[in-house]
């Protein structure tokens, strides 16, 4: 939701009031933060971003990043594997794009997740790296609370998620729900410009819902912009809205009153953080590279069971999009791309069917990105974290799908700065469980919290909230990385 508000002529002061966001900026002026309402001056921050993407559901490290063709039939990857630039490291055969770029990647073989299940409870373990029952926030709430909920030049959020609707009747709603920014004030909430407002969970009760609030807002309402998921990848809705609120503000005599710092914001909103959005904008060799619109993904709907309604895949324009995003300021990103559970049972595709969607389209779109961020001089500056929120089964089910696992679960990195064309960690003979020392949540958001933050920096200012300093210092780095 991007919200314009003139001022009136009443009672009230006649400082037009600006807001961006649903939730990520639905509580804070830009003009007070171009006074100075957040200070600019944070020597923590480091000059970084990291686009985080979600394969929701779990994907299986057999047909991804470990196959093992030498393992029994019930184990082994069930498609074969590609071999990729890095000596004796093969891939599924289903990312011959990112097996070419294998020395641009940091693949770990021993990673490990508390996540049993979708449910929001495990979602947010896993997004906060801590005791989920505690419902603390999650690591890019810290991170909103510690930099500011926007970046003081540009005005882009500091935390956005972008979410693909493939699934919002279960994985989707999980996710989001998990992402939850705790006891930290609605304005440190992941901003979605879909218009997906989520509320942090509700204490469990005899009148209490045990989860937090989705909900999917309607699209446009006096000059308060909200794209609803199904449509979020249509941007060309958002930029209609953009321009009919920016049009009444032009069209508004009491605008010409406003003071510089409105006039700042306005320009800011209808700038900055507008273009970011404009994938018309990009060179059209660009779009087409990142295109995977046509891919179809099976996807579960809940609504219509057994049906398996196949879709047309967005992530090429997520991950467009949230570079653009990271080049204007925004310093984590989630890229959601829901419907990795691969069970077979009835509500969920097989391995082989959710893989002949899901699998190219990761391909092609991350490999698109890893290219785009190498030729724009963005490699060291974007960390790219792509994992789900666990693992898939070491033996396929009767039906040809494979279950939860949290003991070994897929995980890869690129960029940032930090050493890649590796391997870290190793796998039993199955894909089923670490055989050196498991790399846990708890390393991966430290990678993450550290590339954006410098704590020995944050230990310098006393009124730094206690537990969110422990959250920046809890663990270590992913080892192997630095």
């Amino acid at each position: 939701m991007f919200t314009i508000r003139p001022g009136d002529s009443g009672g009230r002061s006649r400082r037009a009031f600006l807001r961006v966001g649903a939730a990520g900026l639905g509580t804070l002026s830009l003009p007070r933060l171009l006074r100075g309402g957040e200070p600019a001056d944070k020597p923590w921050v480091r000059d970084k971003s990291v686009v985080w993407l979600w394969l929701g559901g779990g994907p299986p490290q057999a047909e991804t990043w470990d196959p093992k063709p030498g393992a029994s039939d019930k184990v082994r990857t069930m498609f074969g594997e590609t071999k990729t630039v890095l000596p004796g490291v093969a891939f599924g055969s289903h990312f011959p794009k990112l097996a070419e770029r294998a020395n641009r990647l940091a693949v770990v073989r021993s990673f490990q997740t508390p996540c049993k299940d979708h449910q929001d409870n495990w979602v947010r373990a896993m997004l906060t790296g801590t005791d989920a029952k505690l419902s603390p926030p999650s690591a890019g709430s810290v991170y909103s609370y510690l930099r500011g909920t926007n970046h003081p030049n540009t005005g882009m959020p500091s935390y956005i998620v972008l979410d693909s609707g493939n699934n919002k009747e279960f994985l989707q709603e999980h996710f989001l729900r998990g992402n939850t920014h705790g006891d930290l004030p609605d304005a440190y909430a992941p901003f979605n410009p879909a218009g997906v407002i989520t509320k942090p969970p509700k204490p469990t009760g005899p009148q209490r819902k045990p989860d937090g609030d989705v909900t999917f807002s309607p699209l446009l309402h006096n000059m308060e912009l909200r794209l609803p998921a199904d449509r979020a990848a249509d941007r060309r809705e958002l930029l209609r809205g953009l321009d009919t609120a920016t049009r009444g503000l032009e069209s508004d005599r009491a605008f010409a009153a406003h003071d510089a710092y409105i006039e700042q914001a306005y320009k800011v909103l209808k700038g900055s953080v507008a273009e970011a959005f404009r994938l018309d904008r990009e060179e059209p060799k660009t779009v087409e590279r990142y295109d995977t619109s046509d891919i179809t993904l099976t996807c579960p709907n809940f609504l219509k069971l057994p049906d398996f309604p196949r879709r047309p895949s967005m992530l090429g324009r997520q991950m467009l999009l949230a570079r653009r995003l990271c080049e204007a300021g925004a310093g984590l990103v989630m890229v959601e791309n829901c419907g990795w559970d691969f069970h077979n049972e009835g509500l969920n595709p097989g391995v082989k069917a959710g893989l002949e969607g899901f699998g190219p389209q990761l391909d092609r779109a991350v490999s698109a990105f890893l290219d785009d961020v190498k030729e724009r001089g963005l490699e060291d500056r974007i960390l790219l974290v792509v994992c789900g929120e666990m693992g898939r089964t070491p033996k396929i089910n009767p039906k040809g799908g494979r279950d939860h696992w949290p003991t070994l679960a897929p995980l890869f990195l690129a960029g940032g700065g930090f050493k890649m064309g590796q391997v870290i960690g190793k796998s039993d003979h199955e894909a089923g469980r670490p055989v050196t020392t498991p790399v846990t949540t708890a390393d991966l958001i430290s990678t993450v919290l550290r590339t954006l933050l410098d704590p020995t920096k944050l230990r310098l200012f006393p009124n730094i909230r206690a537990d969110l300093l422990r959250r920046v210092e809890q663990g270590e780095p992913i080892p192997g990385l630095t």
